[in-house]
């Protein structure tokens, strides 16, 4: 039973996920705030353990898919195991979760900027498994004119972003529903609060006509916070500018 950073996991999970493994534990770790078996509080030195349910599905284009939906543990409330199953046709138990906020832009050169983050849970990785495994998400992210980001620096982020294609565009309501479409796909959407101080701060700002849109997998969030590092270093972050149409 090997373990990484004090998470026993099941030696298979390898085979899926190769030499990405250790870094995937780790982000699992960091974003797990409470044991999936027990509900309680996972505190700092625990002994942990790590179950991942994996669902292998072939669409009836014959694109072969990945699903991984894991779950953290304390150790002694589960043992760390690994399970797959197959399924057939597209796979269709996706949701969209992210976060808001707003980026100071005179570093850069520019207005403040309103940025647009999130990610699909669980995670989709097109390939076979023990072969080469790309992300379905960042892949579409890709082919739409978002550029891969390999820091995660916000400051750098900004400098470096550039306009998505035609394909992809962000509405916002007069009630303040913020939706994110890619390709006639809906992946993102937020409703926001004009009388929060922070929402408001934001639809003024993506008056301007633009949003930075932030995407990929292993995106972390956490409260009010989100840690893009992880994604940066396996390579999952994208980055594009987006119009914005009320």
């Amino acid at each position: 039973m090997p373990i990484t950073s004090n998470v026993a996991w099941d030696e298979r999970l390898e085979t899926f996920k190769g030499r990405d493994t250790a870094q995937y534990i780790e982000t699992l770790k960091a974003t797990a705030r409470h044991c999936a078996a027990c509900r309680l509080p996972l505190g700092p030195g625990a002994a942990l353990s790590l179950t991942v349910s994996i669902t292998e599905s072939r669409s009836m284009e014959g694109i072969s898919s990945l699903t991984f939906d894991p779950a953290v543990c304390h150790l002694q409330c589960q043992e760390p195991g690994l399970r797959v199953q197959k399924a057939f046709g597209a796979v269709d138990d996706v949701s969209s979760v992210g976060a808001r906020f707003v980026l100071d832009g005179r570093g850069a050169g520019t207005k403040d900027i309103p940025v647009l983050a999130y990610t699909l849970v669980p995670n989709i990785v097109i390939g076979e498994p023990g072969g080469e495994m790309t992300s379905a998400l960042v892949s579409l992210m890709l082919n739409h004119g978002f550029q891969m980001s390999f820091s995660a620096c916000y400051q750098e982020i900004m400098r470096r972003a550039v306009p998505a294609r035609k394909t992809c565009s962000c509405t916002v309501s007069n009630k303040g529903r913020v939706q994110l479409h890619v390709d006639g796909l809906l992946m993102s959407s937020q409703q926001l609060d004009k009388t929060d101080p922070n929402d408001a701060a934001w639809l003024e700002a993506a008056g301007a006509g633009r949003v930075l849109v932030i995407s990929g997998d292993n995106l972390i969030f956490k409260d009010s916070e989100m840690e893009l590092t992880a994604a940066a270093r396996l390579g999952t972050l994208v980055t594009g500018m987006v119009p914005a149409y009320a």
